[in-house]
């Protein structure tokens, strides 16, 4: 019984002295608007913008912009290509980084359309397709 207790004294002594930061990993999601993206053919798709910083003092407030153009898929089937500019404004002093997520549920719980990083005060674009009726 002895060498069990030293031995996880000692697995968890060394997960607290361990140098990777746990903190290093975390993201916050910082606001999550519902977008609503009218096609061509005059459907509208209700989509959430996620803005992910590294903490929670990054206020990543999104501006998002966005143009919609007719396709076809290799079927032969009408398609919706959506061309998304976001923005996020910089910081009072330093810009940090962000990243950008278009989803179909809140907070990124549906399908991931669309995903890229990069910093504030400079756009994202992004490019998917919505599949209508």
């Amino acid at each position: 019984m002895k060498r069990v207790f030293l031995a996880a004294a000692m697995a968890v002594g060394i997960m607290v002295a361990s140098p990777t930061s746990a903190g290093a990993w975390a993201t916050y999601c910082d606001w999550d608007p519902l977008v609503l993206i009218v096609t061509p053919a005059g459907h509208i798709v209700p989509v959430y913008d996620s803005v992910w910083t590294s903490s929670p003092l990054d206020l990543g407030l999104p501006l998002e912009s966005y143009t919609v153009a007719r396709a076809y898929d290799a079927g032969g089937n009408p398609v919706t290509v959506v061309h998304m500019t976001i923005s996020v404004p910089t910081g009072l002093l330093f810009r940090y980084a962000v990243t950008d997520e278009v989803t179909t549920g809140l907070l990124g719980s549906g399908t991931v359309l669309a995903r890229q990083s990069g910093t504030s005060g400079t756009p994202v674009h992004l490019t998917f397709t919505l599949h209508t009726p």
